[in-house]
């Protein structure tokens, strides 16, 4: 197996500032305020997400039933998985650039 030099250089970390972080902290904390809103809203109105999938003309086609369960796998799984994969990716990269 080859040998692959480790590289010692001395890393520039960027400047951070107070107000830069206490912005972030706050930006973070706001994402997760309404996220919790959004999660509140979607426990207490069962029912809502399958009355707005519906065309206001019910002869065009039949009505959709659909529970969390099936939201869920079709809804949050494929934005996780994609998260995962550009995560990885992400990952890859970094470690090549090193």
């Amino acid at each position: 197996m080859t040998d692959l030099p480790i590289r010692n250089l001395p890393r520039a970390r960027p400047k951070t500032t107070l107000p830069g972080n206490i912005a972030y902290a706050v930006f973070v904390l706001f994402c997760f305020w309404v996220g919790s809103h959004l999660l509140n809203m979607l426990s207490h109105s069962q029912g809502i997400f399958e009355h707005l999938l519906q065309t206001n003309n019910q002869a065009d086609g039949p009505v959709i039933e659909m529970s969390m369960l099936v939201s869920t796998i079709f809804g949050l799984v494929p934005v996780l998985a994609v998260g995962f994969i550009l995560a990885v990716l992400a990952l890859v990269f970094k470690l090549r650039h090193l």
